[in-house]
C-alpha cells in the first residue's frame, strides 16, 4: 500500500495547527476536501487519527507516529532535491532545550553549518525539561536537550558535555542568606548544598522562573544563585564563593532512532557533539 502525498500533507496540516480550519487555510483548499484526505487515509490505514472532545481535537497513538513519519519523509525528499542541484543541505532543524544551553551552546554549534546551507530551516524551541519528551513525542522537535537520562529504547542519546554550576553572588553582597531558584521543584540549591557539605533545609528561597532570571537576580542584588559557569564568563559584578565546589550536570542530546539518517541530520549531530563542550567547558 502506498500513502498517498496530498493525503499525508493533509494529514500534517492538521497535526501541526489541530484545526481543520487553518489547516485547510494553510494547503488553500476546502475544509471539505481536507476533511476526505483525512478520512481517506484513515480508512486506508484502517485506524482513527484524531480524537474529537470538550477539549478540542486530540492525536491518537498512530498520529504521532505518522507524523514522525512524515517529518522523516520530507526531511528526506528536501535532501533529495537539493542533492540534485547543488549538493546543499535542505530541510527543517526542530530543536528543544532548557534555556541555560540553547542561546548559548546550541545556536553558536549549529550557525556555521547553517551559514553554509542557507536552504536549511530551523525552529528552536526553549522549554520547561519536563514538556520536552511531550514535544518530541508529538513531533513538534526532531532533537531534545536534557540534563538528565531518559531510559526509552526507541531514542538514541548522545552525551553533548557537563554544564558545571558554581555558587554566585554580586561582589561586596550584603544582603541576607537568600537564594535563587527557578520554581519550588528546583533543586539546584539544594543539591549544591549538599555537595558543598553545608545544610539546605530552612534556607530562604526567591523564585525568578528561568535562568536569565537568576542572573538578574544575583546582579540587582537579590540574593546568591548556583548558575552554570559558561554563563557568567563575563559578570565583572560576580563572584563565585567556592570556585573548588562545582555541581557538575550532564547535558544529552536525544532523537529519535532511524533505520536511515539523512545527511542533514547527521551533521546536525556532528555540529552539536563537536561545538558544546568546548561551548559547556
Amino acid at each position: 500500500m502506498a500513502l498517498s502525498s496530498s493525503q499525508l500533507e493533509a494529514f500534517l496540516a492538521v497535526a501541526q495547527t489541530l484545526n481543520f480550519t487553518r489547516a485547510a487555510e494553510a494547503l488553500h483548499i476546502t475544509q471539505s476536501a481536507l476533511s476526505q484526505r483525512v478520512m481517506n487515509l484513515e480508512r486506508e490505514l484502517e485506524t482513527s487519527l484524531f480524537i474529537r472532545d470538550r477539549a478540542g481535537l486530540r492525536l491518537t497513538e498512530a498520529a504521532l507516529q505518522l507524523v514522525r513519519y512524515c517529518r522523516c519523509k520530507n526531511s528526506l525528499e528536501a535532501e533529495y532535491l537539493a542533492d540534485l542541484k547543488d549538493q546543499e543541505l535542505a530541510g527543517v532543524v526542530r530543536i528543544g532545550g532548557f534555556s541555560s544551553v540553547i542561546d548559548s551552546v546550541i545556536m553558536p554549534s549549529i550557525s556555521p553549518l547553517f551559514a553554509a546551507h542557507p536552504r536549511l530551516k530551523l525552529h528552536i524551541t526553549v522549554d520547561e525539561m519536563s514538556r520536552l519528551p511531550f514535544l518530541l513525542h508529538r513531533g513538534e522537535i526532531d532533537y531534545m536537550v536534557l540534563d538528565h537520562r531518559e531510559s526509552r529504547d526507541d531514542l538514541e542519546r548522545v552525551l553533548i558535555g557537563k554544564e558545571k554550576n558554581v555558587m554566585v553572588q554580586k561582589r561586596r553582597y550584603k544582603g541576607p542568606d537568600v537564594y535563587l531558584d527557578h520554581n519550588e521543584n528546583d533543586t539546584f540549591t539544594r543539591d549544591y548544598l549538599k555537595l558543598a557539605g553545608k545544610k539546605a533545609k530552612g534556607k530562604e528561597r526567591r523564585y525568578l522562573d528561568n535562568v536569565y532570571g537568576l542572573i538578574a537576580g544575583v546582579r540587582s542584588g537579590l540574593g546568591r544563585a548556583v548558575l552554570p559557569r559558561h554563563l557568567i564568563r563575563d559578570e565583572k559584578e560576580f563572584e563565585i564563593l567556592d570556585p573548588d565546589t562545582i555541581l557538575e550536570i550532564p547535558v544529552y542530546l536525544y532523537f529519535y532512532t532511524q533505520p536511515y539518517y539523512s545527511k542533514t541530520h547527521v551533521q546536525v549531530v556532528a555540529a552539536i557533539a563537536r561545538n558544546s563542550a568546548v561551548l559547556l567547558d
